[in-house]
């Protein structure tokens, strides 16, 4: 009996998660409008998916932004911590698996470590719904915008400031973030 209890709080569990997943922009679209409040410090938390053709990472993240310092943290579904980035003064670091890692390249030591490349640079703009100032877009889109090569789509919102759902895309990478303001 408490094994068929098990059973199914873990499938409701894993349904939920299965939601958040799937999320589409197949309802009806909100116009993209930019926010016209941005939060330069912020700690944040929610879900991540990465979506490749030959691998998918899912789990939690907690992202705490003050000043020119940001540690990025990406945990299991279960909140094991699997990697984590700190930026100090604009100095990008990885650690993972008990090692560190640093460089010019931060973008290969990404790939390399996690297996996908994170727009670190633009992202804390992006999930926050707006573009990086004083970089073209090069295209507008309904439900967000297209820079610096990332198709940015804002997926659901929680307020008019808040996006809650964002996916942002390049080539075959789609990373969505599920925000817990």
């Amino acid at each position: 009996m408490i094994r068929i209890l098990n059973v199914f709080i873990l499938a409701v569990l894993l349904g939920g998660c299965a939601s958040f997943y799937e999320v589409k922009a197949n309802k009806p679209v909100i116009p993209y409008v930019k926010p016209v409040v941005i939060e330069h410090n912020f700690d944040i938390s929610g879900r991540f998916n990465v979506k490749q053709p030959y691998q998918s990472s899912y789990g939690n993240f907690t992202w705490t932004k003050q000043g020119d310092s940001e540690v990025l943290n990406f945990q299991t579904p279960i909140g094991q911590t699997i990697a984590q980035i700190v930026i100090e003064s604009g100095i990008p670091t990885l650690n993972k698996d008990g090692d560190t890692y640093t460089g010019d390249d931060f973008n290969k030591i990404m790939k390399t470590n996690l297996g996908f490349v994170m727009p670190m640079s633009n992202l804390h703009y992006w999930m926050q719904g707006v573009p990086v100032s004083d970089t073209p877009i090069t295209a507008n889109l309904n439900d967000g915008f297209v820079q610096l090569g990332w198709k940015v789509e804002y997926l659901q919102w929680q307020d008019k400031n808040h996006p809650q759902i964002i996916q942002c895309s390049k080539d075959n990478l789609v990373i969505k973030l599920l925000i817990e303001w």
